[in-house]
């Protein structure tokens, strides 16, 4: 299962089947999105209300909203390898 921005569940989120069932799943109403004063998921709140299937048919990725939206407890590195590995795994469903 890929969300919305690449993120495979099972394989890349520490929160898959223990806190989460998956963006898709929620429908974007992940938990970590109360630290941005939202309900939804920035990334997938975007990918929905511009009526696509995920950022990769958007064609902006990575997007300020991507930036905004970093795990601030990720080095400068892990956060080159997240955007690196969602945007492979964007690309190979297109």
């Amino acid at each position: 299962m890929i969300s919305k921005c690449g993120v495979i569940c099972a394989q890349d989120c520490r929160a898959f089947g223990s806190e989460c069932e998956g963006c898709n799943e929620l429908e974007g109403r992940v938990s970590w999105a109360e630290f941005y004063g939202q309900s939804h998921c920035p990334i997938y709140q975007c990918v929905v209300d511009k009526g696509y299937d995920t950022c990769a048919d958007c064609g902006l990725a990575p997007c300020q909203i991507w930036y905004d939206t970093r795990n601030p407890d990720a080095s400068d590195d892990e956060f080159a390898a997240d955007l690196a590995s969602r945007l492979r795994n964007l690309s190979a469903i297109v």
